[in-house]
This record gives C-alpha cells, sequence and structure tokens, in this order.
C-alpha cells in the first residue's frame, strides 16, 4: 500500500513539474519570404501591428548610459507631482534600496500616490525592512507571482519587466534594477555595464497600460483617475515609437517575433549587445540567413565577468555556426555587460527587458520600446564602438579549439536551455 501511495505522489510530482515548466510561449521561426516586406522604415507600421501595437509619432527620447540612469529615475520621482508607477525584477538590499525606499516614502508622504510591484523572486534579496517601511509609510507595495502551494502553476512564469512612470506623462523602461551594481560608470568588475531610455509623448500611454494590467495580474485595485493617462501629450520630439510585451497569457512571443521581423528588415547592418545568449535554432538560423543576405551582423556578449556562469557556457556552445556564417562576436570584459540593444541599419533601435534566451523570449513576462530615429540609433551605435574597445572578438579557430572538457561543459549547460 506504501509502495502504490509513494508512487502516486511520485507522479502528480512529475506532472505538476511538467506543467510548471513546459508553459512557454512559442518562437516563431524565420521565414525568408520576410525579407520583401521592405526595410525597417518601410516595414514599421506593420511590424508594430504585427507585435500587437501601433506606432506612435511625436515623442522624445532620452538615453542614460550606467549610473546615470539611476540619478535621472531618483530626480523625477523627486519632482513628481500626482502618480509614481514602478515596476522592476531585481530588488536587493542596500544604498541604492535605501535611497529608493527614503524618496518613495517621501513622496507617499507628500499626497503622491506611490504604485510600487515587484517580481516576487526578484525581491528575495530585499530587506524586510524596507519594504516594511514602504508600507509603512502609504507606499502601494504589490508582488507578482508570490510564492506559495496556491500558485505553483504560476510559479515559473516570472515578471522581468522594468518600468517607470511618473505623473502618466513621463516613462522610463530599462535594464537596470535596484541593486548597488548599477551605480557608478561601470568602471570596474563590480558595476554593471547597462543603458536605459526616458520617454515623453504619446508612447508613454502604451506603457502605462502595461504597468496597469501587471497591477491589476497582481490581485491589486484598479488604477483610476489622475496621473494614470495624460489627456493631451502634445508632440513632444520627432522621436516614432512603438512598445512591444510579452506575457505569460499569449500563444507565442511577440518580441522574438519583433527581433524576427526588425532583423528580416535589414539590408546594411544588426548590433545586438545582450546578457544572455542560450536561445533556440530559429534564432542562430535567423542571424546566419541575415549575413547571407549581404548584412553585417555584430554580437557583443558579456565574457567572463558574468552573473550567470551556466548561461555564459550554454551560450559558447552556439557560437561555433554563427562564426562559420560570419557573425562577429564579441565579449565585453572589464565587466558584467547587462543592456538588450537593437540596432538596425543606423535608424531603427530596441531597448527593452528581454534577454536572447529562453525564459525571456518563451517564459518570463518582458517589455521593450522601438525607435525609430537617426539619432537615437547613432548615439547607441557610438556606445557600442565604444564598448568594443574593452572587449576580445572571438575567431572560430580559437572556439573549435577549446580543451574537451570545455566543450562537454558547454554541451551540457546548453541541454538546460529551456529553463534559463
Amino acid at each position: 500500500m506504501f509502495e502504490t501511495f509513494l508512487l502516486m505522489a511520485l507522479a502528480a510530482f512529475a506532472t505538476a513539474l511538467y506543467l510548471i515548466i513546459s508553459r512557454k510561449r512559442w518562437i516563431p521561426p524565420p521565414d525568408s519570404k520576410l525579407t520583401t516586406m521592405g526595410n525597417i522604415q518601410t516595414a514599421l507600421p506593420n511590424i508594430a501591428r504585427l507585435t500587437g501595437s501601433a506606432l506612435h509619432h511625436g515623442n522624445e527620447a532620452t538615453l542614460f548610459q550606467n549610473g546615470k540612469f539611476l540619478e535621472a529615475m531618483l530626480e523625477h520621482i523627486a519632482d513628481a507631482q500626482i502618480t509614481v508607477h514602478l515596476e522592476t525584477f531585481v530588488w536587493h538590499k542596500g544604498n541604492f534600496e535605501k535611497r529608493l525606499v527614503n524618496l518613495l516614502s517621501e513622496k507617499a508622504q507628500q499626497g503622491v500616490t506611490v504604485r510600487v510591484l515587484v517580481d516576487a523572486v526578484g525581491a528575495r534579496n530585499a530587506s524586510k525592512s524596507q519594504m516594511a517601511k514602504l508600507r509603512d509609510q502609504g507606499v502601494e507595495l504589490a508582488f507578482y507571482h508570490p510564492i506559495n502551494r496556491f500558485s505553483l502553476r504560476r510559479f515559473n512564469n516570472r515578471n522581468h519587466r522594468k518600468l517607470l512612470i511618473i505623473d502618466g506623462t513621463s516613462a522610463f523602461i530599462f535594464g537596470h534594477g535596484v541593486k548597488d551594481v548599477w551605480y557608478g560608470k561601470a568602471h570596474d568588475s563590480a558595476h554593471w555595464r547597462d543603458t536605459g531610455v526616458r520617454l515623453r509623448g504619446p508612447s508613454v500611454a502604451s506603457l502605462q497600460s502595461v504597468f496597469i494590467k501587471d497591477w491589476i495580474d497582481a490581485k491589486q485595485p484598479v488604477p483610476t483617475g489622475e496621473g494614470c493617462f495624460a489627456e493631451d501629450v502634445g508632440n513632444a520630439g520627432p522621436v516614432a515609437v512603438h512598445v512591444v510585451e510579452s506575457t505569460s497569457r499569449q500563444g507565442h512571443s511577440s518580441v522574438a517575433l519583433l527581433y524576427m521581423l526588425a532583423i528580416a528588415s535589414a539590408r546594411k547592418e544588426v548590433i545586438i549587445q545582450n546578457p544572455y545568449f542560450a536561445t533556440k535554432k530559429s534564432v542562430l538560423d535567423l542571424l546566419e540567413q541575415t549575413v547571407k543576405r549581404g548584412v553585417k551582423v555584430h554580437l557583443m556578449l558579456p565574457g567572463k565577468q558574468n552573473d550567470s556562469y551556466l548561461l555564459y557556457r550554454a551560450g559558447k556552445h552556439l557560437y561555433g555556426s554563427l562564426l562559420r556564417a560570419g557573425v562577429r562576436i564579441y565579449e565585453y570584459e572589464p565587466n558584467m555587460l547587462h543592456q538588450k540593444i537593437v540596432i538596425v541599419d543606423g535608424v531603427w533601435s530596441h531597448i527593452g527587458t528581454t534577454n536572447l534566451d529562453t525564459r525571456s523570449l518563451a517564459i518570463n513576462a518582458e517589455v521593450g520600446v522601438g525607435l525609430l530615429d537617426k539619432n537615437i540609433a547613432q548615439e547607441l551605435r557610438s556606445a557600442f564602438q565604444q564598448d568594443c574597445q574593452h572587449s576580445h572578438e572571438l575567431t572560430f579557430d580559437k572556439w573549435q579549439n577549446r580543451k574537451w572538457y570545455q566543450r562537454g561543459g558547454d554541451w551540457a549547460a546548453y541541454q538546460l536551455h529551456g529553463q534559463l
């Protein structure tokens, strides 16, 4: 009897585990016919529609590199008059946490409505006393998919988005988390390299909608009233913007589809900077096909300064076919490269939260913005060129000549890529 019960329990556990880890979005495969849709400027309105968005004209976009973003973030929170909506994945105890908590508490005491949404897993290293302070000072604090026996079905679906919306008129999207590693100028191995962008104009409402949907999903009251959606934003600048989001409820990955469509529309050059690269063969095929069309493809990833050694080794397994095809791969050396940047033909760029791994493309909730503006693309391209000075370029021969145990370890790590 006991053996039967044990077998039934193990079967139930295995079934539950399978249901949890198999809940993924479909990643669309590349199609060579997509190159007929025209260059990125011509195709962009349809690309936005295909990924569930629309192209918003009349925006202002300002880039912030490394720790400058955190300072800009704090300055704008301090200037808030009506609402502060902050959504993030990583929240870690430290000096920046204390500065942020003090400021958010101060704004709440001034009568500003402050809503903070943090992923429950990403906040596992947060200070309990600082979380309690936020609540005590009147901040509305919520956790996305908290971990308990009633939420096992959703446990594997995390919210990896990072958004800040001030008064419904300014929005920030970024790779930074609440952790001291994002301080400073990425000046040493303890401080990470990252990029964020501030938007003003019609696109802010779309990012506000993303936050509000996540807030409701966290079982919080529906935000309404002043400071949620600005009634008349006017023309704030020359940048055309579209917002892309992926959630666990989708049948396919909108972000993966955006990457596919944007890269397929490239005619001259694609630049990608991303912290994690453990993706499916379809993404490799896309990059290889792009090179065969005569497009230059540059891929920059972290080197040994990496917060996930397993992902680093899994990515190494994939480099061979890309290098053979002519993709140029660079490993950034000074510290952890954490930004998620795509630049196409020097006119369109994407900044967001999506990593080039299965977890971001097929499991986690993600968000990003596409920016059609030559100046923004050039600013990002110049930053990439500066990063190249602190990177080394890989060659196929060097990759091929790895020691046998390195090749074996890379292969073994990649076998876990479905959950990385």
